[in-house]
């Protein structure tokens, strides 16, 4: 349960020099990026959110009518985003204890990531935490309310991060499994890019090995995973030749990702709700799946039956066929007749995917 009381600076004032077109009002999916930053720390939770205007305020404001938040103009914006800021701190509420400083122009930052940040500030005595991707900072940076003087009072040349580079002692740095924290849109090819990752379902190949290190994962289960996911690309690569729509990339990130809980008791519901908290129900959905299935023998080869397959045809990180895995599992627990039944009823529907698959690919 959050303890203190966070507050979160958008900052929508700059001029988008470098793109073609204009930042805080690109699109993606419904919504522009304004809305979806405000949209972001609305879920997350935070107690006030401010958002920052000058360039182009009146196009901007109507989108966020009615929306719960502290709507400021910054009539020196042209002086650079540090105007901003300062701006922004002057309407923070003094009950606030920390907050968050979001540049508009890097939009598809997680909830989550927002939550872990604020999770991060009740249990750490850090004053300044920055959300980390394989050990590189990004945004949004949760800063504590002993700085805001400073920060207001601030001369030296170079910004927030100078400013804040001079406490480094009271930096905390956060390991997390987004890659968004980094993704800003200074030219349209950045903004292509974040299309394309705004439409996945799915965690990225980075944020997939970010989440084995998270988690430790040993050598031979990311090698098994690795493995899993060669053969289940391999299966879903034949079945989108014939026509069957697939997701592809929720399919490799489940694959990769469907043994992060190997270690503890039913690891695949466990694994499977591990990843709907992380915020992607479609790979949970999968990877739940992946020990025991209901089999829909009359309808298209879904991901979940792909995996399941894919995670039987491979024993540690090597692919077998599926009669002798079962013989050699059925062997191992002779003396346990419910797992015996168990072993052979999975047998049988990997079996039937097969057949299923063998049926639209011949």
């Amino acid at each position: 349960m959050k303890k203190n009381k966070i507050g979160v600076i958008i900052i929508a004032a700059g001029y988008s020099s470098r793109m073609d077109g204009f930042k805080p009002l690109l699109k993606f999916g419904n919504q522009t990026a304004v809305e979806r930053v405000v949209a972001t720390y609305q879920q997350a939770g935070v107690d006030q959110i401010i958002l920052v205007l000058g360039h182009r305020a009146d196009e901007i404001s109507p989108y966020v009518k009615n929306k719960p938040l502290d709507l400021v103009i910054n009539e020196k914006f042209a002086e650079g985003m540090y105007t901003s800021i300062v701006k922004g701190i002057t309407q923070l509420d003094e009950s606030i204890n920390a907050f968050f400083i979001h540049p508009v122009d890097i939009p598809l930052v997680k909830p989550e990531t927002v939550k872990y940040l604020i999770d991060a500030s009740d249990k750490t005595c850090k004053g300044v935490i920055y959300p980390c991707f394989f050990g590189e900072r990004g945004h949004p940076p949760l800063i504590h309310k002993k700085y805001q003087n400073l920060i207001l009072e601030n001369k030296m040349d170079g910004g927030l991060k100078r400013l804040l580079a001079v406490y480094e002692e009271d930096a905390f740095n956060l390991p997390l499994i987004d890659e968004a924290i980094l993704m800003d849109m200074d030219t349209r090819s950045d903004y292509e890019t974040l299309l394309a990752y705004n439409a996945m379902r799915a965690p990225n190949l980075c944020e997939c090995y970010a989440t084995w290190d998270k988690f430790k994962l040993p050598e031979n289960i990311r090698s098994h995973c690795a493995k899993v996911k060669q053969t289940a690309m391999g299966l879903a690569t034949q079945l989108t030749e014939k026509g069957l729509k697939l997701d592809l990339s929720a399919l490799r990130a489940a694959a990769l990702l469907h043994d992060l809980a190997k270690t503890e008791k039913n690891h695949a519901h466990k694994g499977g709700e591990l990843l709907r908290e992380m915020g992607y129900p479609t790979v949970g959905d999968i990877i739940a799946d992946h020990m025991d299935i209901v089999m829909e023998p009359d309808q298209a080869v879904t991901e979940s039956e792909i995996l399941y397959l894919a995670d039987k045809f491979v024993k540690n990180d090597q692919l077998m066929d599926l009669e002798t895995r079962k013989i050699q599992m059925l062997e191992f627990y002779k003396d346990n007749p419910i797992a015996s039944e168990k072993i052979a009823k999975r047998y049988l529907n990997a079996e039937l995917i097969l057949q299923k698959i063998k049926r639209m690919i011949e």
